[in-house]
């Protein structure tokens, strides 16, 4: 079973890398990490006060989570595990240490740079995870997905593989 790691800005589109994550691998069972980047605080306040995880669970928008929810439904039998993990820092060291905490195989690289931050702490991830020597899947949503004109959570539903 693959660990595939995916960046997401918590909208419906990064949903979308999951079609992809599934047609490359017909017939194996995957755990599917949705990796949302975000820069360590910069004064001393707040970085004694920083929380990994209680501030930021707000940026998971209510759509995104029905998403992941029909996502699971969908691929029951592909998708072993879907889950939400934040990324804290901006090092080839640090995302190294995140990726081996999480048994990663292989990320997901978008090509399509349509990356929105939700908060003035996320970044786009792709020039750390280009950089990284973890095996990349370099992907673009396929325009004969609806999931690309619309962005909603029927397009997802109405997605083909």
């Amino acid at each position: 079973m693959k660990n595939i790691l995916i960046p997401t800005d918590f909208t419906i589109r990064s949903l979308g890398y999951v079609h992809s994550v599934v047609a490359q691998h017909p017939n194996e069972t995957v755990n599917i990490i949705f990796m949302h980047a975000l820069n360590m605080p910069d004064s001393l306040f707040e970085l004694i006060t920083y929380t990994r995880n209680s501030r930021h669970i707000d940026l998971i928008t209510a759509d995104f989570k029905d998403g992941c929810e029909i996502i699971r439904n969908k691929y029951a039998s592909s998708v072993s595990k879907l889950k939400v993990e934040f990324f804290h820092g901006n090092t080839r060291a640090a995302f190294r240490n995140f990726c081996l905490a999480q048994n990663i195989d292989l990320i997901v690289l978008p090509t399509d740079n349509e990356y929105l931050c939700p908060s003035k702490r996320s970044y786009n991830p792709a020039k750390l995870i280009s950089s990284s020597k973890y095996p990349i899947l370099k992907t673009t949503l396929a325009r004969t997905h609806k999931v690309v004109t619309r962005s909603t959570i029927s397009a997802l539903l109405m997605a083909t593989e």
